[in-house]
């Protein structure tokens, strides 16, 4: 089959998923075949092999701006999971933000809408820069949002330095829905996470309904509010992403506008090839990313950078067995045991209920993995034992935690 540029190529096929984000052709071109990926997230995919011919619909052309104030909240709902946007908040687990959304607006209770306009990671750097070069589609994308689920407030939370208030100067209607701005440290990981941005509001802001924040609000980044504001405004479907490329495996790094489905291989040569082979390649930053092991797999809609380290920067991830060192209480910002609990998911020694539950807690930052000097997964144990369904129906007492 011939596709265009923007059409729809993949839609969910159950009745109850209609909000979900649908897939779009990146280019315009030819169906050569149907074949399995191996994804940035280490699963395996069916995906579509266009070869690329014909006129492009979007690229060149002359964008043409709607007047997103006339919508209706169920249309820009429907807008933004018909044009593919995925809530890129923790690129390690990607949503579908029209889905987020209808549940936030069908709740009794309003919410919040939360902008975080830095990574969480600070080995990378993409919704940084998309911050300062996109703010007024960012913040565009903001209002479209919030307007769609009907918040209570916006909170944008900037990088120290910043002109965080900025967003607060924006021309807004005198009944326009209220906005506060507040500043935290970057660098200081992991307060990018949900929990942390969640105590850092409550310390600054104090009136309502900032002050009433909770797990249940919508948070999200600034890419993702790109994506709503070229969605809902222009009219354009996710069939890019801004993607940050870097490494000392290469001549030159850089933030590049990305065609999903596009490989890896092809960013290392428009950076200039390689220079010395990687030894890693990191997805989505050092200390909350993954590594993936071929060149051909392809930019998807969570992937915010790229890292092709040499092998001088490659630590040793052989595992030992746990020497009961306690690195992992000492650093883990939620103050659990992750030791113990790794050991009861593990198969090891059993732990107690108050222990299990507190598994909870984790934001799963991963920083019990970086200073393990066993190279144990922790992080990513706790997390399963934390997810799984036995815990989430365990009983917790009001003086459990």
């Amino acid at each position: 089959d011939a596709v265009q540029e923007g059409q729809i190529i993949a839609e969910p096929a159950e009745e109850n998923e209609k909000l979900q984000a649908k897939i779009h052709s990146p280019v315009p071109g030819i169906i050569e075949d149907t074949i399995l990926c191996t994804c940035p997230d280490g699963k395996k995919n069916s995906a579509v092999q266009i070869r690329m011919k014909g006129a492009f619909k979007y690229l060149g052309k002359t964008e043409k701006i709607s007047d997103w104030k006339q919508f209706l909240a169920a249309s820009i709902i429907q807008n933004i999971a018909d044009q593919g946007v995925v809530n890129t908040f923790l690129a390690s687990k990607t949503v579908s933000f029209a889905s987020q959304l209808s549940k936030a607006a069908s709740s009794v209770k309003k919410h919040l809408l939360i902008v975080r306009l830095f990574d969480e990671d600070p080995a990378r750097i993409t919704d940084t820069v998309l911050s300062r070069i996109f703010k007024n589609d960012i913040y565009t994308g903001a209002l479209i949002t919030a307007r769609a689920f009907h918040a209570s407030g916006i909170v944008f939370i900037n990088d120290e330095g910043e002109l965080t208030d900025d967003f607060n100067m924006q021309e807004r209607d005198k009944d326009a829905i209220p906005i506060r701005c507040i500043s935290v440290n970057s660098e200081n990981y992991p307060v990018g996470l949900k929990k942390e941005i969640q105590e850092n509001i409550k310390k600054n802001l104090k009136e309502k309904p900032f002050s009433e924040v909770s797990s249940e609000d919508i948070f999200t980044d600034s890419s993702t509010m790109l994506d709503v504001c070229r969605v809902i405004k222009y009219g354009i479907p996710v069939i890019s992403k801004y993607v940050h490329v870097n490494g000392n495996c290469l001549p030159a790094s850089g933030l590049m506008n990305v065609r999903i489905g596009t490989t890896l291989r092809f960013l290392a040569e428009q950076c200039g090839g390689f220079i010395a082979p990687p030894a890693a390649i990191i997805i989505n930053g050092i200390i909350s990313g993954r590594a993936v092991e071929s060149l051909d797999t392809p930019i998807t809609k969570y992937v915010k950078s790229v890292s092709f380290l040499p092998s001088g920067e490659v630590p040793d991830q052989r595992q030992s067995s746990c020497i009961r060192c306690g690195n992992c209480r000492k650093v883990c910002p939620c103050h659990l045991t992750p030791d113990v609990l790794y050991r009861h998911a593990a198969g090891g020694k059993s732990a107690d209920k108050d222990y299990i539950i507190s598994a909870r807690l984790c934001s799963e930052c991963g920083l019990c993995n970086s200073v393990c000097p066993a190279r144990l997964p922790i992080s990513q144990t706790v997390s399963f034992l934390k997810n799984a369904e036995f815990v989430q129906e365990l009983p917790v007492q009001q003086n459990d935690f």
